[in-house]
């Protein structure tokens, strides 16, 4: 930035000491380091305000990501249920119930059956 050695600081306050004096140096750098802290503090602030205006774009590119995948993925769904059933029919299993039996076949018992037809019925 400014590339100030020691050299160059000892000759600042070297200029400063005498075009000041003695008496008011110290009052000087007091200002002088005030005013180097209030406009760090409001470069600090600044960034950290830019920062978080890009978070919330990136937040708001992902919510809007999410959305149209969930369109689509909406869209991609069937629009009615004979679609399914046809597949059923291809697969060998000729309706929705014959299937939820042979499901309830499988995991074991009465109770998956009886769980299948609660569905069924909800649904």
């Amino acid at each position: 930035m400014l590339d100030l050695g020691w050299p160059e600081l000892f000759i600042i306050m070297l200029v400063a000491l005498l075009i000041v004096g003695p008496k008011e140096l110290p009052g000087l750098v007091r200002t002088a380091a005030s005013w180097l802290r209030k406009t760090k503090r409001s470069i600090n602030n600044f960034q950290n305000s830019i920062e978080e205006i890009a978070r919330e774009v990136e937040l708001e590119n992902v919510k809007k990501n999410t959305e149209e995948l969930l369109i689509n993925e909406v869209s991609s769904l069937p629009d009615n249920l004979d679609e399914v059933f046809k597949v059923d029919d291809d697969l060998g299993v000729s309706n929705f119930s014959e299937r939820q039996k042979e499901e309830s076949n499988i995991s074991g018992g009465k109770d998956a059956a009886t769980k299948s037809k609660k569905r069924v019925k909800l649904s």
